[in-house]
């Protein structure tokens, strides 16, 4: 009974989720304004994933697809997906053409470099800056989103019945927080399903080390799960994690920036608290397509 009591709020919890999906952004001129419409922090493409990839023509030049898959499936994550230096400088550089949105709100919008003015302007202290799709909606996101390596990883991994979710370009901010505000802002260890079988590209934009909010992963936890974990749409404490799978499973992955890696995502995972530095990260997610 408690089991179908936990699968209900999951249900219920995934209706109202949809119910408040964002409409249209456009965008308006000058600092600190908000839009006249919500900004877009993700999207769904309709066009099916096509089953045939020049990999020559990949930017992961070095990326070895056999090894990466076969780690996916064994350990439910796979490194070493490293962006070349002038991709990562691109990227970095449309931070400071578009203004991010403090902690996903749409009204508090700035430039990462007026972080600290918009703080006091908005009496708040964020935890995030979320960029919307004025500035994913650009030629160097387009080209690692149809990466022909990626998308074979997709493919093979999920099947050609897939399809991009969401892209996610996103400070970290070292800032103090309380525990309600870490929980929300994934500081505990959770996955990302969403009823979805998926995977998640992610690559540092900036240097990551432990004191920058490494992305941390429990090892094998994508097909490892407790009859609880399956049911139970809440996030799991460090104590919760080591006392099933063992503190050796769980992994911190730092790296400069450019270094990227792909995860299952019905993989534990958390981001840590970043200490003294902030992190800019990308994420670019698929999902298998409803029927």
């Amino acid at each position: 009974m408690l089991v179908i009591k936990a699968f209900i709020s999951s249900f219920q919890e995934l209706q109202t989720t949809l119910s408040e999906f964002p409409s249209i952004f456009k965008q308006t001129d000058g600092k600190f304004q908000s839009s006249r419409r919500p900004p877009v922090f993700f999207w769904q493409h309709n066009s099916q994933i096509q089953q045939t990839f020049n990999s020559s023509n990949s930017i992961f030049r070095e990326l070895n697809l056999i090894e990466s898959i076969g780690s996916l499936k064994k350990d439910g994550f796979a490194l070493g997906i490293n962006l070349p230096p002038d991709i990562v400088r691109e990227i970095v550089s449309l931070t400071r053409k578009f203004p991010c949105y403090g902690d996903r709100k749409n009204d508090r919008s700035f430039y990462y470099s007026e972080k600290a003015e918009a703080q006091t302007k908005y009496g708040e202290v964020f935890v995030k800056g979320i960029y919307d799709e004025s500035a994913l909606l650009n030629p160097v996101i387009h080209k690692i989103e149809n990466d022909p390596k990626l998308l074979e990883i997709v493919t093979t991994y999920l099947g050609t019945n897939s399809v991009q979710k969401k892209p996610h370009l996103w400070w970290k901010f070292a800032e103090e927080s309380t525990l309600y505000e870490r929980r929300r802002a994934a500081q505990m260890f959770y996955d990302n399903r969403n009823g979805c079988r998926g995977i998640t590209f992610f690559f540092y934009l900036t240097d990551v080390n432990l004191c920058s909010s490494p992305h941390v992963f429990v090892r094998g936890s994508h097909i490892k799960k407790k009859l609880s974990y399956l049911f139970l749409r809440r996030g799991f404490t460090y104590q919760q994690i080591t006392q099933y799978y063992g503190y050796q499973n769980i992994l911190p992955i730092c790296g400069k920036a450019g270094f990227g890696f792909v995860a299952d995502t019905r993989c534990l995972q958390k981001a840590n608290p970043p200490a003294s530095k902030d992190r800019l990260m990308l994420e670019i997610e698929f999902t298998v397509r409803d029927k």
